[in-house]
């Protein structure tokens, strides 16, 4: 089996909505802020290959033997392992990566948020028209 490739494109603009897997949307967006936090604001991801230091340091490593990106596109024996990036870094910024149900929660948060401003726009309206 080869490396995986897409002709799909990051689009920060685009929400979770966009992508058939709301995950796909909060890992490329983390990977997009650690990127640039690492290589400057104008580093544009879809313009360099997979940084394997910043997937594991985004990714908290590889849970259940996968990265939380890129897994087929990344060598293992190029990518930094935590214990190396640990030991190199006198601040290793290695972080968490949000479970399903984390991502879930955020989504039913702005959907309820949303819902509540419909409500109350409909009842204002309803009050001003009468």
């Amino acid at each position: 089996m080869g490396k995986a490739s897409s002709d799909i494109r990051y689009n920060p603009e685009a929400g979770p909505e966009a992508y058939s897997n709301p995950m796909a949307h909060t890992r490329l967006a983390t990977y997009t802020e650690m990127g640039k936090e690492k290589y400057g604001p104008d580093w544009d991801p879809s313009a360099n290959p997979i940084d394997g230091d910043i997937v594991m340091r985004m990714g908290g490593g590889k849970k259940h033997g996968r990265y939380a990106l890129g897994d087929s596109t990344l060598d293992p024996a190029t990518t930094p392992t935590l214990s190396q990036i640990r030991a190199g870094s006198a601040n290793p910024d290695i972080r968490q990566a949000p479970t399903a149900a984390h991502v879930l929660v955020q989504t039913l948060q702005v959907i309820s948020v949303y819902s509540s401003l419909v409500y109350f726009y409909t009842a204002l309206l309803c009050i001003l028209t009468v």
